[in-house]
């Protein structure tokens, strides 16, 4: 996977699923939904992360690399929301808390590859929050960065439920990524920063 290949969006994806379905959807997006998404012409790269502080809402983030937003338009990519998989179908009942929004890359450094990751608001795009920056306990090596802007045509999927909906998506977003994953609880909370630690995706290299 060529994590630091250059996107010029992203589409981000929150998600949650009950515990009692964390094995099944983390085996089946690990192994089959996210490659399978990386099939799709155009679709450079995909994380997975685990929500571990400073997180209201769903615990995964799902971020995708792609040349252009009009990849989700393309006839490969609508042929993948519209025919899914026996397992894909399964997981669609079962997930919840889903918020879908695609960000027009408006700066890049370095790779999101990395095992952690920290996600705020930008305070150069958006309203004035505090920078996700590593703090003491987190490696000083900061291997890449991102910031986008939240497209307003982005649409919604087109099997979501009533219910299966969450947060409004922010306006505009920082990525840190950081060597180490992020501590959890034994890193000190910073206002307005999520943390994540990277989830393996099959042939990536983390297994």
């Amino acid at each position: 996977m060529a994590a630091d290949t250059q996107a010029t969006a992203v589409l981000a994806l929150w998600n949650d699923v009950d515990p009692i379905h964390d094995a099944d959807y983390n085996d089946w997006h690990a192994n089959e939904h996210v490659p399978e998404r990386l099939t799709v012409p155009g679709m450079l790269w995909g994380l997975r992360f685990l929500a571990t502080a400073g997180v209201v809402g769903p615990r995964y983030l799902t971020l995708y690399g792609l040349r252009d937003a009009q990849v989700l338009d393309s006839a490969p990519y609508q042929h993948l929301l519209a025919w899914p998989t026996p397992m894909s179908a399964r997981m669609r009942r079962v997930m919840h808390g889903i918020s879908r929004a695609v960000y027009d890359v408006v700066a890049t450094q370095g790779s999101l590859a990395a095992s952690g990751l920290l996600l705020s608001e930008d305070q150069d795009l958006g309203q004035p929050t505090l920078n996700p920056t590593p703090t003491e306990g987190e490696s000083d090596a900061v291997p890449g960065l991102l910031r986008g802007q939240r497209r307003p045509d982005t649409q919604p999927l087109p099997w979501l439920q009533t219910g299966q909906s969450g947060f409004q998506p922010p306006e505009s977003l920082r990525l840190v990524a950081l060597a180490q994953a992020p501590m959890g609880a034994k890193a000190p909370v910073l206002p307005g920063v999520s943390r994540y630690r990277r989830l393996p995706v099959s042939g990536d290299g983390q297994f």
